[in-house]
């Protein structure tokens, strides 16, 4: 008998569902236990600049179908048997078995019923800590008596759909209490936080100690912290990409032997590979490796850098450009119509996304882009030197709008540069609010990068087969950078259709531009969205809705902040001079 529960994508497991996180599985919900628990034998992802950046030497590849499984636990522990004679409340690791929870799943263990997770959990207010909702203590709550032990159950009136027509009950006192207010911080004054880690097995100290209720399917019960880098292959030689491949055996050998294990290591495999001729010179490329993983770490300090990198490979050549297997790229020249807007149109016909989980948030999203996440729980322990990643093949076309037309548009154009102005002064407090550290400007120009990265996928979504949930957009800004990638891709497969590349052929990305445009300049909220202020009730978003700019969570790399068609395009009762004028 397999030990299999439920059955999960890799690329969910990254955002959707990885340690922490409650899934819904075939007969339960579970979690999955943190990568420490983990099986030692995935393969390794090797990204230098990402690596140097998270200061973690590799990455783990989520194991596909055919291959391993991940260890899971069932959560909430608390369930609550199906059967309406009996609707007892339960712990599932009392009297656990695995045979019979693999057969049969979640049994009540008073009348043999089925039963399924209880809806409501409780977390701490820092978002660190999660555990069963506290029902001995609520069933009690009116009459004090909370160190009864009493058989619990829980039963509706079906009077109303409301939570205070069911009722938690205490068969041993007679204790009993409704649930209204059980998803109501002020009802939990009196408790704290117990500091529990499920997926870690363990607990430990909460600094917060306020109990936050939850319940188990919403959708701020976990936030992935996500990183991810479009890789961009190295020439390097053999000796050192050798050396790369087997770091994680190196390092093994290294911990338990020291010096006279790697000796050892070399003597067992790396001697017969005949790459390495004496173990002295293996010795000078290991520290070689080392010394260039520092500087690695020292070139990408901030998660901008990574994206310069990216951006100088696609401006940085001519015609065609081709790094290994992972990166294949062809410039589609620009018509002289379009000069004026775009410098640069790039089809990739390959590429490849390291898509990695450092960790996860409740309650609140992750800080965006920085370096150091506050208030994260992170992955493993300090032991371990990896992290779970997938990697993402696909497509996209990357295109780098004029820098001199974008500079001239903004000082030509007062009402742009004083816009330019509030936004870099709104996003400044929109972080200071979350208590996030202010890491890059973002301005106008932003502002109209990301909007155009919208109109065009919305566009895209109809024309190239792929729906807008599909297409992720990555933005390059900053002094030297004024590009948007938009790419597609797969974790099951090597590449995609084909079908978002070929809409880089300038007769169809000039139709498809012009369409997008066209688009915008009227939405079916106008004219409250065309009249709308940015502000940070709005998100910061000026003349902007899903009618027509936003797009699914998936696909925007900054969950739809900063964005206004009125710097595009002419839209009701905007005075601004958009950078678009006359294209359409």
């Amino acid at each position: 008998m397999k030990n299999e529960v439920g059955e999960v994508r890799p690329g969910q497991l990254i955002t959707t569902y990885g340690p922490g996180a409650i899934m819904d599985a075939v007969n339960d919900s579970l979690m999955i236990m943190d990568i420490n628990y983990w099986d030692q034998n995935l393969e390794t992802i090797h990204d230098k600049r990402l690596a140097g950046f998270l200061k973690k030497n590799y990455f783990k590849k989520i194991p596909v179908k055919g291959k391993m499984d991940l260890p899971s636990i069932p959560f909430p522990y608390s369930h609550i048997c199906s059967d309406l004679n009996c609707r007892e409340i339960f712990d599932i690791r009392k009297k656990f078995t695995i045979g019979k929870y693999l057969q049969n799943g979640p049994i009540c263990p008073s009348c043999g019923k089925k039963a399924y997770p209880a809806r409501f959990i409780v977390s701490c207010a820092e978002g660190n800590h999660l555990d069963d909702f506290p029902w001995q203590w609520w069933a009690h709550k009116n009459k004090g008596n909370h160190d009864c032990d009493g058989k619990l159950k829980l039963t509706s009136s079906g009077q109303n759909s409301g939570l205070s027509s069911m009722k938690v009950s205490c068969s041993k006192c007679g204790a009993s209490n409704n649930m209204g207010g059980a998803t109501q911080k002020g009802s939990f004054k009196d408790l704290k936080c117990t500091g529990n880690h499920p997926h870690r097995l363990k607990k430990e100290n909460c600094a917060s100690q306020e109990i936050v209720p939850l319940q188990r399917g919403a959708s701020n019960v976990y936030f992935p912290v996500l990183r991810s880098a479009i890789s961009i292959p190295e020439k390097e030689s053999d000796k050192q990409k050798t050396i790369l491949e087997n770091i994680e055996k190196i390092k093994e050998f290294e911990e338990i032997l020291g010096e006279e294990g790697i000796k050892r290591l070399f003597h067992k495999k790396f001697k017969q590979l005949d790459i390495f001729s004496t173990y002295e010179e293996f010795q000078v490329e290991l520290k070689l490796y080392e010394k260039n993983q520092s500087v690695a770490e020292e070139e990408t300090g901030r998660y901008e850098q990574i994206k310069e990198i990216e951006y100088e490979a696609f401006t940085n050549f001519k015609d065609h450009e081709e790094k290994g297997g992972d990166f294949k790229a062809e410039v589609e020249p620009v018509p002289r119509d379009l000069q004026h807007f775009f410098s640069r149109i790039v089809k990739a016909q390959r590429l490849k996304e390291v898509l990695v989980l450092l960790g996860f948030t409740r309650i609140d999203s992750p800080e965006p882009e920085v370096k150091e996440v506050k208030d994260i729980v992170r992955l493993g322990n300090s032991n371990i030197d990896w992290l779970p990643a997938v990697e993402i093949f696909g497509e996209g076309i990357f295109f780098e709008l004029n820098r001199d037309t974008v500079e001239s548009w903004i000082k030509k154009n007062e009402k742009v540069l004083n816009s330019s102005t509030k936004y870099k002064s709104l996003y400044q407090k929109y972080l200071q609010s979350r208590g996030w550290d202010h890491q890059s400007e973002k301005d106008v120009i932003y502002v109209l990068l990301h909007t155009l990265s919208h109109l065009l996928i919305k566009q895209l979504s109809l024309e190239s087969g792929y729906s807008s949930t599909a297409i992720k957009e990555r933005i390059y800004y900053s002094e030297k950078m004024t590009g948007i990638l938009l790419y597609t891709g797969n974790t099951d497969q090597e590449g995609s259709l084909g079908g978002l590349v070929e809409m880089g052929e300038i007769s169809r990305f000039r139709k498809i531009l012009v369409n997008a445009l066209d688009e915008a300049k009227f939405c079916s909220n106008d004219p409250s969205c065309s009249g709308q202020e940015p502000s940070e009730k709005n998100y910061l978003n000026g003349a902007s809705c899903f009618a027509c700019t936003m797009l699914p969570e998936t696909a925007c790399e900054t969950g739809n902040i900063l964005l206004s068609r009125s710097f595009l395009i002419d839209t009701m009762e905007s005075e601004v001079t958009p950078f678009f004028k006359g294209l359409v």
